[in-house]
């Protein structure tokens, strides 16, 4: 399948919201992800399928030489296609070309898949929060080095 990564813009807030909702239950509403458009340094991306259909969202932000990671959602019915590693990848790439150092998410530490793919990508366990999950699930906090800060000895 050849996956197709955009920018979203700030008038698809509705597309947006509407796909994060059904791909991520708990995810963010309405109007977490207007806020999250409108925010200076957003990095906002969907994935769209060969139809032009959008399968899947990735809201993060830029926080100071940071990457934020805060949805990501693929429909049910696009998963294990390669459709997440597309829009992360695609990403990660951005972060890296917009001289970010590192990239942060948290995710459920029973979302195997998930953590295969960001295993996958490059992120580490970097902590945990107990219990943080409604249900009790574990968060784990993951970080994906995306370029070299250098070292005190090499200046």
């Amino acid at each position: 399948m050849e996956w197709r990564v955009h920018r979203v813009g700030g008038e698809s807030v509705d597309r947006v919201a509407d796909l994060i909702a059904a791909s991520l239950p708990g995810g963010w509403g309405h109007s977490s992800v207007a806020s999250a458009l409108d925010q200076t340094g957003s990095f906002a991306r969907w994935v769209l399928d060969e139809e032009g259909r959008a399968v899947g969202v990735v809201l993060a932000r830029r926080i100071l030489d940071g990457l934020e990671i805060d949805q990501v959602g693929v429909l049910p019915s696009a998963r294990r296609q390669g459709a997440a590693r597309a829009l992360m990848t695609r990403l990660l790439d951005e972060a890296r070309e917009a001289g970010l150092i590192e990239a942060l998410l948290e995710l459920a530490e029973s979302n195997l898949p998930a953590r295969a793919l960001y295993a996958g990508l490059g992120f580490v366990v970097v902590g945990r929060r107990a219990r943080y999950y409604p249900g009790g699930d574990d968060a784990l906090l993951l970080r994906c080095t995306l370029r070299a800060t250098g070292s005190a000895s090499g200046r």
